[in-house]
């Protein structure tokens, strides 16, 4: 009875394509899945801090921020919000380390410097929230109530703008996004986003709005 099979000849061939193609693509897909966390641990922080200051207007028989006790008007009116409404296991108070890395770089390895924070907290969901300014203003159009530096992984790595370190601003009336006061296409949006990542000229503005209109994919 003849019998068919692979020679060993034939076996090591075929390992050794499937190891170049593994080689190939595993990065690609590692880098896939890695984009893919950080946006939803982005995603959860943008619900949360919507979801609070709702909350927060509610409570407090409010149609605004501003007509709240943590308006910015308050100096602990920053402060107050989010040991109020989130749960937090560690203030930094106007510290950002260690609720944030030492150190941050841009996406080609250029170094990138947080701005000063007003108040800094570490959450049980793993995030970090640094509020760099707490008020607001009305001229130009500008409604904002506080600015954020929100690293959705806290002090863990990769430490990098546009991956899990990202800018977004709270209004008064509510809202979570950037640059509310003014009025950007998505690809004015984007091209601010990469330039800002890249070379590490502004603070990541775009990321948020890009990634949201992509259906909170990060495709840069």
């Amino acid at each position: 009875m003849q019998r068919f099979g692979f020679t060993l000849a034939e076996v090591l061939v075929t390992l050794g394509i499937i190891g170049v193609v593994a080689a190939v693509t595993m990065p690609t897909l590692v880098s896939n899945h890695q984009r893919k966390v950080y946006v939803t641990q982005l995603q959860k922080v943008y619900t949360e801090l919507s979801q609070a200051a709702k909350r927060a207007i509610t409570d407090n028989n409010a149609i605004s921020l501003d007509e709240t006790k943590y308006n910015g008007h308050n100096a602990n009116g920053a402060k107050n919000f989010l040991h109020d409404y989130f749960n937090i296991v560690n203030d930094c108070g106007t510290d950002l380390t260690p609720c944030f890395a030492d150190s941050y770089k841009t996406i080609n390895g250029s170094d990138f410097a947080l701005e000063r924070s007003v108040v800094a907290v570490s959450l049980a969901s793993g995030a970090s929230i640094s509020v760099y300014y707490n008020g607001l203003l009305y001229d130009y159009d500008y409604h904002g109530y506080l600015e954020l530096q929100v690293d959705v992984n806290g002090a863990e790595g990769p430490n990098i703008l546009g991956r899990d370190l990202f800018t977004m601003d709270l209004y008064s009336d509510g809202k979570v996004a950037e640059s509310y006061h003014s009025i950007r296409d998505y690809d004015t949006s984007k091209n601010a986003c990469i330039e800002d990542v890249s070379l590490g000229g502004g603070y990541g503005d775009g990321c948020l709005s890009v990634i949201m209109e992509d259906g909170w994919t990060m495709d840069y």
